[in-house]
This record gives C-alpha cells, sequence and structure tokens, in this order.
C-alpha cells in the first residue's frame, strides 16, 4: 500500500520517504519522493508522517526509533498509521507519542492497491489530527476519512473487515475447487455466478474467482499478510473473550497455506489447498 500511496501523494505534495527495500526506494524516487536513508532522516521536516508497514512488531520498531531520534521534535508532528495492526499495538506506540506532544492516528485502509484514490481511511485518535489526515488523505489517496473513535479503533474496524475478507476468501476457494471436481468449467461457473445477479455475488468474489479459475496468483495481497490479519483478528475475539470459530477456521486454512509454501501469492491460491486434497499433489507454485 506505501507504494500506491507514496505516488499519490506526491503529485500533490513534497513527500519525502524512507524503505528498507532498495527496489522500493528507487520505485519512490520514480514517482518524484525525495528518498532518505531513514526514517527519522524522511519524517525531519514533516508535519504529517505516514506509515505503512507489514507487522505489528515494526510498528513499534519504527516508532520507536522515530521517537528518539526526533526527539522533543515529535511534538510537531502527526502519524498517520495506515498498517494493518491490532489495538493494543496502537494505543501502545500512540502512548509513546502523546507523552511527548505528538498525535498518533491508526488509519487503516479499506481497498484494494489498485484502487488507491478511491480508498478509505478508518481511524482512530482525536479529532485534531484525523481532521489534519483528511485534509490530505481525500483527494490524493483516499476518497472518504472516517473517525470511527480513539485509538485503537480504526485497527479494531480493520481487522474485523479482514476476517470477513478470509471467510469470503476461504468459501469462494472451496466451491470453486467443488464445482471442478463436479465436472464444470471453472472459468464459467465464476463468469456466469458474478454475471448473475445473485445475492451471493460480491466484489470480492468477482475479483478472486477468476483467478482461482485461471490458476493466476500474482498478489494484490498476499497470502502471509491475510495470515497474520486473521491471526491478529482471532486474537483480538479471544481478547475480548468471543468465540469466534469461522475466524478460527480462516485462521487454520490460511495457515496451512503459508505452510505450504503459497504465502507470497495472492490470496486467491489458496485453492491449491483444496485442489491438493483433491489430487494429492504438492500445492502448485503458479503466479
Amino acid at each position: 500500500m506505501g507504494g500506491p500511496a507514496s505516488a499519490a501523494l506526491a503529485a500533490r505534495y513534497p513527500v519525502h520517504g524512507y524503505d528498507p527495500v532498495p527496489a522500493a526506494r528507487d520505485r519512490a524516487a520514480g514517482y518524484g519522493v525525495t528518498v532518505h536513508d531513514s526514517a527519522a532522516g524522511a519524517a525531519q521536516g514533516a508535519e504529517l508522517i505516514f506509515l505503512s508497514l507489514p507487522t505489528p512488531d515494526v510498528v513499534r520498531a519504527v516508532i520507536a526509533d522515530l521517537v528518539a531520534d526526533l526527539g522533543a521534535g515529535i511534538a510537531r508532528r502527526t502519524v498517520a498509521d495506515l498498517s494493518t495492526i491490532d489495538p493494543g499495538t496502537a494505543r501502545d506506540v500512540a502512548e509513546s507519542i502523546t507523552a511527548r506532544g505528538g498525535h498518533y492516528a491508526d488509519s487503516p485502509i479499506l481497498g484494494r492497491p489498485t484502487a488507491c484514490g478511491g480508498w478509505t481511511l478508518v481511524c482512530g485518535g482525536a479529532e485534531s489530527a484525523v481532521a489534519m489526515i483528511t485534509d490530505v488523505a481525500v483527494g490524493t489517496i483516499a476518497k472518504a476519512v472516517h473517525r470511527i473513535g480513539d485509538v485503537g479503533a480504526g485497527a479494531t474496524l480493520k481487522l474485523l473487515n479482514n476476517l470477513m475478507f478470509g471467510a469470503i476468501n476461504m468459501i469462494t476457494a472451496e466451491i470453486v475447487s467443488l464445482a471442478e471436481q463436479a465436472g464444470l468449467d471453472a472459468g464459467r461457473f465464476t463468469s456466469v455466478i458474478a454475471d448473475s445477479g445473485a445475492a451471493s455475488v460480491s466484489g470480492l468474489f468477482r475479483d478472486i474467482a477468476p483467478r482461482m479459475a485461471a490458476h493466476s496468483y500474482d498478489p494484490a495481497f498476499a497470502i502471509k499478510l491475510l495470515a497474520k490479519d486473521v491471526r491478529l483478528g482471532s486474537e483480538l475475539a479471544r481478547e475480548l473473550d468471543r468465540s469466534a470459530p469461522m475466524a478460527e477456521l480462516v485462521r487454520t486454512i490460511t495457515e496451512r497455506a503459508v505452510a505450504g509454501g503459497l504465502g507470497d501469492l495472492d490470496t486467491a491460491a489458496v485453492v491449491e489447498l483444496y485442489r491438493t486434497e483433491a489430487d494429492g499433489s504438492a500445492p502448485a507454485d503458479q503466479h
């Protein structure tokens, strides 16, 4: 998500950025981003800092480095965290920033990477912080920004959304595999349903079912990232002392997919687990 976001922001604003991956830095420079050799270097002159990071542990590490390197300067800055993390992490890192006079809002994205500009950001944080994020994000990376509540509320909403994503992804994989086993052409099966207007059809089905039928798994959203999100969502349910059997099942299946070597592929590749069960082969490494 960081690549599309930096490109869209750089089209309107001066943007400074950092990524530990050289290829990502090169792409960002091509978008017009001034690239630095550290996160703190990129943040030095910024009033608003966008983060887009893969895991809660990485968010904690980057925030700790920013707070240490910027010192009292963090007081003049607002951090908009686009990462998908758990609400506990959001609250912890927010405390480290707000204790020094800065501002933080968990601001995860609802939308596919290709929909940058039409994203919805769901924010947890102070109204003033969300207002600043809204002023910059709407018209560049987002069509809407919603303040859901205090810090952690945006992260909670995003995890619940991604549990739904995982469930739809899993049942789509299951029914595509069943269609194949029943002797139906998977491509025709998915296209007929997608175009039917049936109540079962979702935007996600229209996206991933044709990928499954075509064995096309270039990642829009990698299975390993979905597995992380579903794990965080199921852990949230446990913290709330609530039963979430569907979430646990989705977690089991996504973790099996990662263990089977499919983690870097699109979530549509989960269908290969079902195909493996049908024919006894190893999961296909197809892109």
